[in-house]
């Protein structure tokens, strides 16, 4: 983030109670509990969201030299993003044209020639085209005349050091347009520079928007975090929104020290805070002091959803201890999420599912919250075609 920007962030933090939540929303809201427990709810919101435009699939890094591809599930769809020998991307459906069978699995790093299915041997160009039906004796043939059997292609597109696919469109996008604004920001971030150092992969017993809500406030900081991270924070966020995206940014307590001893023009805020931008509905991105952090959300069904962490660093770690560090790093990470955060949330996912509360609150003390769940209900909620 250009220095420019950090200080019209931290001007909003002169004057405040920084003890005291300063940052409200214009209303509070009050959400129904089906919205995390209605399966019909929840089939319009697979539809919707995740299958109906475009999905952030990944950084650059994840899949930079030719052959590396990322295999994810978009909305129930199973797409493949690959890197082409030219350096472009092309996104397939992961599924054999023969019987279905899925081609590719997790993250490969690069230097995959052709893609070969595990079933039959189907084999295809790493564009998705076929080439070979090993040991099919002519079997085939027949159907030349009638249609073709190469992998189907859905739009992929990347800028800014991200990846975005549409499940089930093959129609050109602009990233720019996905993104809302809060292209802005993440540009000056360098992302496509960021390595890949690890993923790690859980499963929760909670709808995936508990996921995102998770990340959206720090009142619950000083209760629910109060041995582990709360005496470092305060108990605010600042927070912006980027069409349905917010970005919320959490503060160190020491970052007002530098307003009693320093200029405007030498303060800074990333030095002291934890920026997150969600990638609504299915992303994460979290830049930290010096690493990034990736997190994806799949929703399995309504009550249960799958959670991938990355981290990425500014450089591949060459040494035991920068590995150690690395990975010390991310424990800490899931450390927080797994023991305290996530548990909590599934108990949450519970309680809505007996039927007992009829719905949830969320105040003006947590703007982000509010402008997450108004963007979606009002894209669930809109007349199909809008």
């Amino acid at each position: 983030m250009r220095v420019s920007r950090q200080l019209e962030l931290l001007d909003r933090l002169v004057g405040a109670d920084v003890n005291q939540p300063w940052n409200f929303a214009p209303a509070s809201m009050r959400n129904p509990a089906a919205a995390y427990t209605d399966a019909d709810r929840f089939a319009r919101e697979l539809k919707v969201l995740f299958r109906e435009r475009p999905q952030f699939v990944g950084l650059t890094g994840e899949c930079r030299e030719p052959g590396a591809f990322i295999a994810q599930n978009l909305g129930g769809v199973p797409i493949a993003v690959v890197r082409q020998a030219d350096g472009s991307l092309r996104a397939i459906v992961n599924a054999c044209r023969h019987r279905g069978a899925a081609l590719l699995e997790g993250n490969g790093k690069g230097g995959m020639r052709r893609i070969v299915c595990p079933y039959h041997g189907w084999t295809y160009e790493t564009d998705g085209t076929l080439v070979n039906r090993p040991a099919s004796a002519g079997g085939f043939d027949d159907l030349a005349a009638t249609c073709d059997l190469h992998l189907h292609q859905r739009a992929v597109a990347e800028k800014y050091g991200m990846i975005f696919v549409h499940p089930t469109s093959n129609q050109s996008f602009d990233v720019d347009d996905i993104l809302s604004g809060a292209e802005d920001e993440l540009a000056d971030y360098g992302l496509a520079d960021y390595v890949q150092v690890e993923t790690r992969v859980n499963t929760w017993k909670m709808n995936w928007k508990l996921f995102l809500d998770t990340f959206t406030e720090s009142y619950h900081i000083r209760w629910l975090h109060k041995n582990s991270i709360a005496p470092y924070f305060l108990c605010d966020l600042i927070f912006d929104a980027f069409g349905p995206h917010p970005r919320t940014i959490g503060l160190r307590k020491d970052v007002v020290d530098q307003f009693k001893d320093k200029p405007r023009e030498e303060w800074r805020l990333l030095p002291f805070s934890t920026t997150q931008y969600f990638l609504v509905p299915n992303g994460l991105l979290v830049y930290q002091l010096d690493h990034i952090e990736v997190w994806r959300v799949t929703p399995i069904d309504v009550g249960s959803c799958r959670v991938e962490t990355s981290l990425f660093a500014p450089s591949p770690p060459t040494t035991d201890k920068a590995r150690n560090y690395w990975k010390r790093n991310l424990d800490i990470l899931l450390d927080v999420t797994g023991k305290e955060d996530f548990p909590l949330q599934e108990r949450v996912q519970a309680n809505l599912a007996s039927g007992a509360l009829p719905e949830v609150v969320y105040g003006r003390i947590e703007p982000a919250l509010v402008h997450l769940h108004a963007s979606i209900n009002a894209a669930v909620d809109a007349p199909a075609g809008r």
